[in-house]
């Protein structure tokens, strides 16, 4: 019986440290089941956090995103936006010569015909009656149509002596010029 017994203690004591195997076991599952976790509540992305910890705050920020963007999008642009007015000429009225696409102080062809393009080129001047600075007072004199547009260019007479313009010289130049 003393082999029993010794069998029985051994059988008690493999038995009492695979108990204790377990456990160790068991708290080690735990604490790397806490970890995992903790590691995924932290890899959570800021919104979705913010979203289960505070929904105002979340749900107010996608509001006033949504308000900004409308009011850009229906803001209906820039009043800053500049536009070539037309203006009614008249025979007889003065007014000053200036490029609307052109750069400050660009000087403007007057010119022998209206809408000589030939004018244009660097090596022709032989259709230019002068050429004015912007600025340059003028008085209408007649209207000339062309391209189906009334008034397109004006016969224009020099006010002032600009440039290498002459007092009392007359030519054409295009009536978007006259301002």
């Amino acid at each position: 019986m003393s082999e029993d017994k010794s069998t029985e203690e051994g059988l008690e004591n493999i038995k009492d440290t695979v108990e204790e195997a377990v456990e160790d076991v068991k708290e080690t599952v735990e604490e790397a089941i806490g970890a995992v976790e903790d590691a995924a509540e932290q890899a959570k992305p800021f919104l979705v956090n913010l979203k289960d910890e505070n929904p105002k705050v979340f749900f107010g920020g996608i509001a006033a995103i949504v308000a900004v963007v409308a009011i850009f999008i229906f803001s209906g642009g820039s009043s800053k936006t500049q536009h070539v007015q037309m203006v009614d000429h008249a025979v007889g009225q003065t007014y000053t010569l200036q490029a609307p696409n052109a750069l400050p102080g660009t000087a403007l062809r007057i010119l022998k015909i209206p809408g000589q393009m030939s004018s244009f080129d660097s090596e022709s001047i032989e259709d230019v009656v002068c050429s004015a600075p912007s600025g340059t007072r003028v008085t209408i004199k007649s209207f000339q149509e062309a391209f189906g547009k009334k008034n397109l260019f004006a016969n224009v007479e020099i006010q002032d002596e600009a440039g290498d313009c002459r007092q009392g010289v007359k030519g054409w130049t295009l009536t978007s010029n006259l301002k």
